[in-house]
């Protein structure tokens, strides 16, 4: 009798633990835009997975890729109205919230991955911080998207004149826009849902994005040209609901950060060591290979740094500036 007690006990025991282990696990969702063979997926996925495994699985990461839950200003919203626990989204798209973050979409700001790389680690991740904090929001880390390049339709770039009068679509961030302004072409707005469709229709003769969305969203089957202007370094911050984050235990917040700075590092890697291999991988694919004078670019900037300064604040502008001189 006392050992068939004993027993029930023990049992009791160990439902009433598993149900607290139950109730103890916690889901976080984590969306992103880019596609699954994007290196933004592979971090994202190891984020997920080691985040689980350390945590013994007390947080389980939901990975939502490809725009699944909405293009990134959409997200970004839902982050920072609690809608959704994480997102990966670019500086451009959180400038909605902090005017001064405009200035880090100044173009030619960084001249190789590792100059851009001490600047976003020694300067813009507190910087950046300190501007989200009052939107219930925070950055973990910050992906490389890698340096953005441009595409034609037989069109040859060899110099920024190359580019006059040419229609290009260019996303909405202000130093994307302001700088091929400067340079006289024709920019378009376009929804990145509508571009590959826009390009094969010749709606747009051009466009611009990092090799890796290039190749990955198969737009060299409507772009046989491309110029490597390196005009734009672009960054996504990992971006995480602070209340969220806030309402975790010590020890899991520390393995959430180390993580995000682990699957930073994934995409630093993939992205700046695999860029020359994607770009054999898109002459493979037919698309012609230049690389433009930048000087010729730069001396048109004038007018795109006016209007950047303009809409981020001159005092946000100049700090920037000392951030990227100091690694000079």
């Amino acid at each position: 009798m006392q050992t068939a007690v004993k027993a029930m006990f023990v049992a009791g025991a160990c439902l009433i633990a598993a149900s607290f282990s139950a109730q103890a696990a916690q889901t976080i969702r984590l969306a992103h835009t880019a596609a699954t063979s994007h290196a933004h997926h592979a971090a994202a996925l190891q984020f997920a997975q080691n985040v689980e495994s350390r945590t013994k699985g007390e947080l389980k990461v939901e990975v939502y890729p490809s725009g699944e839950l909405g293009d990134q200003p959409a997200l970004a919203e839902q982050v920072t109205m609690s809608a959704l626990d994480m997102a990966v989204v670019s500086l451009g798209n959180m400038a909605m919230y902090d005017k001064k973050l405009n200035a880090m979409t100044a173009p030619f700001l960084f001249k190789s991955y590792d100059q851009a790389h001490q600047v976003i680690d020694n300067f813009v991740m507190p910087w950046m911080n300190k501007g989200l904090a009052s939107y219930d929001a925070m950055g973990l880390s910050m992906f490389d998207y890698g340096f953005r390049q441009t595409t034609t339709q037989n069109v040859v770039v060899n110099k920024a004149e190359d580019l006059k009068g040419v229609k290009i679509r260019v996303p909405p961030a202000t130093g994307l826009l302001a700088a091929f302004d400067a340079i006289g072409a024709n920019t378009q707005s376009i929804a990145y849902s509508e571009l590959y469709t826009s390009l094969k229709q010749g709606v747009v003769v051009g466009e611009e994005n990092p090799v890796f969305t290039i190749l990955a969203d198969s737009l060299y089957e409507t772009q046989n040209q491309l110029a490597m202007t390196n005009h734009y370094f672009d960054c996504q911050v990992l971006l995480i609901n602070k209340t969220v984050y806030d309402g975790l235990p010590k020890e899991q917040q520390t393995i959430l950060k180390e993580e995000a700075i682990n699957a930073q590092n994934l995409t630093r890697k993939m992205i700046s060591e695999g860029e020359s291999a994607v770009v054999e991988e898109l002459k493979k694919k037919g698309m012609n290979v230049t690389y433009p004078d930048r000087q010729s670019f730069i001396e048109k900037m004038a007018p795109a740094y006016e209007k950047v300064a303009e809409l981020a604040g001159k005092d946000a502008m100049r700090e920037v500036l000392n951030a990227v001189k100091a690694t000079e």
